[in-house]
């Protein structure tokens, strides 16, 4: 069987099995047993048990688990409502100072779980309403909540991030640590365009009537403190060598414990239901861990990763060619598809690619993780959207959604450009630490 029907059959197959329904796990899984079954039979199955036992012994993936615990911990204990109305008080009264407030909220969830949907579905069930009841317009409060929500997938501790460095066989750490400057600039972007917006237009995000005093604003400052600390913990450890990555997320789960605590919100029903919840989300991502990663083996072991190379490269020798090909790629992916489907699918090609081409894999690790996000909010199939949509008031339809998504998107492809123009700014704080431990 030759590479360019392989690739048909299992392309051809994936996309077939998700407009059917199928659960992405399954449709990763089943669709490599077949071409096993055809190109070398029954004995090929020894590839599934090596492949699959193979992943397990990646010791990075133990974070996965803990950081999700964290973002559930902290979006049950209340944490986030806390922030959003320490944000509220400082910033409320300014034109725009909820959705700057939203912003912020989005980075401090973002660096100290990794996980997208809490920040989105929170925000979405308290800034949205807040932001439409003060008049904002309906485009500035859900593309903030849009497109600040994904900041989880870039600033560390990402889980894409994990996944990813694992497929390049790169440091995580040098990952996380990259990916903290381009996280930082993208939220000063959506802030600059909220005050510019609010500055030119002052009805679109109006200031508000309600007035905190100083002694109350500084009581709310108190929900600030426990995260921060929270987050110098994690990327703190990680950064001066203290711990790796996976002993990080374990100093991570003990600090939002710790936090809940203080709260005095803790109780065994919310262990109980964080642990719950932590095993279905680690389940399902480790199931769809397996099945892209058994793909991938199958597909590479049938040729289909040489075919799209020359492919690829077939459109031009240029390596910057090759490069925005490879994002032209993902980017159309990230419309129909799950990143971590596609992180698993192209980025074994994609990353042996720009390592023969001599670019950095860091720096190319970090343009694909933002090109996931724009996935993410991308029509017609990206999560952010159904995200929203299941949080979002009454009278908020679909469309309203999309339409609100498309600024964000040009903020992050922007964004994008610039860290391909200027890769500094990506490899500086790596960099720094790789300095720093020596």
């Amino acid at each position: 069987m030759s590479s360019e029907l392989v690739t048909v059959i299992m392309f051809g197959g994936l996309a077939l099995s998700l407009l059917l329904g199928i659960p992405l796990a399954w449709s990763l899984g089943a669709i490599p047993l077949v071409i096993i079954l055809l190109l070398w039979g029954s004995k090929g199955f020894f590839l599934v048990i090596a492949n699959t036992f193979g992943c397990i012994w990646y010791i990075e993936l133990v974070a996965i688990p803990l950081f999700i615990s964290m973002g559930i911990m902290l979006e049950r204990a209340g944490i986030a409502e806390a922030l959003f109305e320490s944000m509220h008080r400082w910033a409320g009264r300014l034109r725009g100072g909820l959705a700057l407030g939203v912003v912020v909220v989005c980075v401090f969830f973002a660096a100290m779980t990794g996980v997208t949907a809490t920040a989105t579905l929170t925000m979405g069930l308290i800034a949205i309403p807040a932001m439409l009841k003060r008049g904002y317009d309906r485009n500035i409060a859900i593309g903030t909540v849009a497109g600040a929500g994904t900041l989880g997938i870039l600033i560390p501790p990402s889980i894409i991030s994990i996944l990813l460095a694992l497929i390049g066989n790169i440091s995580v750490g040098k990952v996380f640590m990259a990916g903290v400057v381009p996280g930082i600039i993208i939220a000063l972007f959506y802030m600059i365009y909220i005050v510019v917006r609010a500055w030119l237009n002052p009805r679109l995000c109006p200031s508000h009537p309600e007035t905190f005093t100083l002694k109350q604003k500084i009581i709310s400052s108190k929900a600030v403190i426990l995260p921060s600390l929270i987050i110098l913990s994690v990327l703190g450890s990680i950064f001066f060598g203290i711990a790796t990555p996976t002993e990080a997320s374990a100093l991570g789960v003990v600090g939002v414990v710790i936090s809940v605590l203080i709260h005095r919100r803790f109780s065994w029903k919310l262990v109980v239901d964080t642990t719950v919840e932590t095993f279905r989300i680690t389940g399902l991502t480790m199931w769809i861990f397996f099945g892209a990663m058994l793909f991938s083996a199958v597909y590479a072991r049938a040729g289909g990763a040489a075919f799209l190379t020359t492919l690829i490269t077939g459109f031009g020798k240029n390596p910057w060619a090759v490069l925005i090909i490879i994002m032209l790629i993902a980017f159309v992916l990230g419309m129909f598809l799950d990143p971590f489907a596609i992180i698993f699918i192209l980025g074994p090609v994609s990353f042996s690619l720009m390592k023969e081409l001599g670019f950095d894999l860091t720096w190319f690790s970090i343009l694909f993780v933002i090109n996931m996000q724009i996935g993410y909010m991308s029509p017609p199939f990206g999560y952010q959207l159904f995200y929203l949509k299941s949080v979002a008031p009454e009278g908020v339809t679909t469309a309203d959604i999309y339409r609100a998504v498309l600024v964000p998107i040009a903020i992050m492809i922007f964004s994008m450009v610039l860290f391909m123009i200027f890769p500094k700014l990506v490899l500086w704080l790596p960099e720094l630490m790789m300095k720093m431990r020596q």
